[in-house]
């Protein structure tokens, strides 16, 4: 109770990757979906430490740029998961580790299930998690991931979640999903939730499981204005600090309707009120962080650009920008592939090679209306004035 009540008179805003915020809005179809895979799982069984009664869910994919929530949502499965009364493993992308690292890592957690003693009810399961538990770093064979993942699955159910997908070794990607999704498909209580930038869709394209085509897909990016204005009012109210229309207003603008930005907005505003001991927040309050707020939006501007610079695609992206604040009315994404294709050698292909690398890097996002929208257009503003500058200064060079 004690720790709870910290948080809550604590900053409740975390600008940080993963971080769950006490207060998620405007996700609330996706949280829809990802409750109901757990209500799914956690369903009757046709016999003890048997399969369920009903299928288990389609696996769902999470994509969406960079900073846009996707680990948070993960982070709020995992909890929201305790009150279904289910499991959660979760692999998660660390540069350097080697495939066997990470598959010995998944096995690992795989095989440790809570009140792990209290299941010696089905023999050959225990003693095969209790084997798998004493493997060291590397050594347990990927053939086993199934035998020991049904194993888990006869004493609770699962939700599988692999974040940053497009990084891992395709072969291992190709055996766990399709691994997995026999058991699920078999009835046994296993959710499985995949999730990465768009890059993600092109990597399982290369991964041999046909069953992710029948995924059930999640793409999210900014908050609309209402979504917006309750992430970041609704902290504060819930506090019972008092923020005036104008400095909302303020507040507001600077977001861009981007997750990452509401809750760097949000924690620099509350670090201010804290540091001058107000119990309201004004306008001049607001306009006081307005330069640290400014540096935090920079940083993620600059890994974008510096992203877009590395892939050696600048030239690309500024014909992108231009044609895409060219009309009022978004393109569709083959108009921005024909226009980068135009006017040059390149190919179709090479093209298209360029649009998914820079839909990948956060320069552009698909809607559901089939149209390329700016995936934080103040980024826009940020690319053409450095832009601009490096081709003056020669560290902006064409690349067609």
């Amino acid at each position: 109770m004690a720790m709870a009540e910290e948080r809550r008179s604590g900053n409740p805003f975390y600008p940080g990757t993963g971080f769950l915020p006490d207060h998620l809005a405007g996700r609330e179809p996706e949280q829809a979906l990802l409750r109901e895979a757990l209500r799914v799982i956690t369903g009757p069984r046709e016999e003890d430490y048997g399969p369920l009664s009903a299928r288990a869910p389609q696996p769902l994919k999470i994509v969406g740029p960079r900073g846009v929530g996707k680990t948070t949502l993960l982070a709020w499965a995992k909890r929201e998961a305790k009150h279904w009364d289910a499991d959660v493993v979760r692999l998660a992308y660390v540069p350097k580790r080697s495939t066997k690292d990470v598959l010995s890592g998944l096995l690992h957690k795989v095989a440790n299930i809570p009140d792990f003693g209290k299941h010696k009810a089905q023999a050959h399961a225990y003693k095969l998690l209790q084997t798998a538990l004493k493997w060291k770093t590397g050594q347990p064979p990927l053939q086993d991931f199934e035998e020991i993942l049904e194993a888990r699955l006869r004493f609770r159910p699962l939700m599988l979640i692999m974040d940053e997908v497009m990084h891992y070794d395709s072969e291992m990607m190709s055996q766990i999903l399709q691994q997995s999704q026999n058991l699920a498909s078999d009835g046994w209580p296993l959710a499985i939730v995949l999730a990465g930038t768009p890059a993600l869709e092109v990597h399982l394209d290369d991964v041999d499981a046909t069953f992710i085509d029948r995924a059930e897909d999640i793409y999210i990016n900014r908050l609309d204005s209402d979504a917006t204005r309750e992430a970041l009012s609704k902290p504060f109210a819930d506090r019972g600090v008092k923020v005036s229309d104008k400095a909302l207003k303020l507040m507001l603008s600077w977001t861009d309707d981007y997750p990452f930005f509401i809750q760097a907005v949000g924690s620099e505003v509350w670090n201010a009120k804290e540091k001058q001991g107000r119990t309201e927040v004004d306008l001049a309050l607001v306009q006081s962080v307005a330069q640290i707020v400014q540096d935090k939006l920079d940083g993620l501007y600059k890994k974008i650009y510096r992203r877009i610079r590395k892939a050696h695609l600048l030239e690309h992206a500024s014909k992108s920008v231009a044609f895409i604040e060219a009309d009022p009315e978004p393109p569709k994404p083959e108009q921005v592939i024909d226009y980068l294709e135009e006017g040059t050698s390149l190919k179709f292909e090479d093209a298209l090679e360029i649009y998914n690398q820079l839909l990948d890097a956060g320069l552009f996002w698909e809607l559901n209306d089939d149209r390329v929208w700016p995936a934080i257009p103040s980024f826009f503003t940020y690319f053409k004035k450095e832009y601009k500058q490096g081709r003056k200064s020669g560290r902006a060079k064409p690349n067609l």
